[in-house]
């Protein structure tokens, strides 16, 4: 498990043992970059959910978001990515935004048919999963516009294959 205490760092990363996706220090890295690259590129309106809040980023296998998928969502198949977020006044108490899985499995797969690294597609899940937590959707066509925008917004500003 890694534990990022760092003020600067949004995500708490929890990484189940068995996998094997890069190292505990490009983790640490990459969320603090995320987490600052987040900062800058928000709107002004979501911005203090990337000042003072933490979220959670469990990095799992098909299995256990399968059973998340489907006892949340009541669809019995694996998901590449699930976001869970306190309401509005319970995340302004605790000052934490919620949880975001990602299926490794998931990611793999999705990486090598859109021909992208996995690290390229981790960091699309992560981002995806935290707009989810700081309320955008896609459920309509023009909150689909917006937040696949904004996402691609922040994606474009990181740098993936950096050392």
């Amino acid at each position: 498990m890694i534990k990022n205490h760092n003020s600067k760092n949004l995500f708490e990363v929890i990484l189940r043992p068995n996998l094997k996706i890069r190292s505990r220090q490009w983790w640490k890295r990459k969320t603090k970059e995320i987490s600052l690259i987040l900062r800058k590129n928000l709107p002004k309106k979501d911005i203090r959910f990337s000042k003072i809040f933490k979220a959670t980023l469990l990095l799992t296998n098909n299995k256990e978001i399968q059973n998340l998928n489907k006892i949340h969502r009541k669809i019995n198949k694996p998901t590449d990515v699930l976001s869970f977020h306190l309401n509005k006044r319970e995340q302004l108490n605790q000052k934490y935004l919620g949880d975001i899985i990602i299926s490794i499995e998931k990611a793999k797969k999705q990486a090598i048919e859109q021909n992208k690294t996995i690290e390229e597609e981790l960091i699309m899940l992560i981002i995806h999963g935290f707009l989810h937590l700081i309320g955008y959707d896609h459920e309509k066509i023009k909150d689909e516009r917006i937040m696949f925008s904004l996402q691609d917004k922040i994606l474009n500003k990181i740098k993936v294959n950096q050392p």
